[in-house]
């Protein structure tokens, strides 16, 4: 998914905004080629994780181009509701240009390290590829955010590159870090179990994908 960034940002963090900014029209086609469709048969496994009712109110969080939002609006029904969030003005438009006719789905542009207005609003968090983009200082509170803006028993789902892989696994995915995500190579000292606990989430599942380079990850707000 796309960056979001706090309103000081260093120049590599603005280029790499602006990168995403550049590339918004073309963003799924660039996911889906090179990884022969694995990128969005992940995203459907991740939301599959989240199961999404008829009539419940979802939040898919650094939303991209809105795919996942679409797939996740079919799923919730007309009296169900998907807000979708992203800094990317460009992304957002795009989502709206796709799926703007979806009339169970809102799409906003908005900074998400920022302080949000919903609180114990959604059944459901979906983020898919979006915490290693944020700035360091801002996963924490992005997860906290996250957890009050859940019901009771609400739940979030993370599909992200797994920050805790070792070995062989652990060396592949630097190289790839240092090619494409050197600035977010600070991602691999995240600990996000041990952050999901500490904001409140409870019954934390972790599934491995892709041996374990990818996984996504189920916490329960109880």
């Amino acid at each position: 998914m796309t960056l979001i960034y706090p309103p000081l940002m260093s120049s590599d963090s603005y280029q790499r905004k602006d990168f995403f900014s550049k590339i918004a029209p073309y963003y799924d086609i660039l996911l889906d080629l090179p990884t022969f469709g694995l990128y969005a048969k992940f995203l459907r496994k991740a939301i599959e994780t989240l199961d999404p009712k008829k009539g419940e109110k979802i939040l898919d969080l650094c939303l991209g181009t809105g795919r996942a939002a679409s797939w996740m609006a079919q799923a919730v029904g007309e009296k169900g509701e998907v807000i979708g969030m992203d800094i990317s003005k460009n992304m957002v438009e795009v989502a709206r240009k796709r799926y703007g006719g979806l009339e169970n789905v809102v799409f906003i542009q908005k900074d998400v390290t920022e302080s949000w207005v919903y609180q114990n609003y959604f059944d459901g968090i979906f983020t898919s590829f979006a915490l290693h983009e944020l700035p360091e200082s801002e996963r924490s509170g992005a997860l906290e955010q996250s957890y009050l803006a859940l019901k009771e028993r609400g739940r979030l789902v993370i599909a992200e590159f797994n920050p805790q892989i070792s070995g062989m696994r652990k060396t592949l995915l630097l190289v790839f870090f240092k090619l494409f995500e050197r600035e977010n190579l600070n991602f691999f000292l995240f600990d996000q179990n041990e952050v999901l606990q500490r904001v409140g989430f409870k019954g934390i599942k972790v599934f491995p994908v892709l041996a374990g380079i990818l996984q996504i990850s189920l916490a329960l707000k109880e």
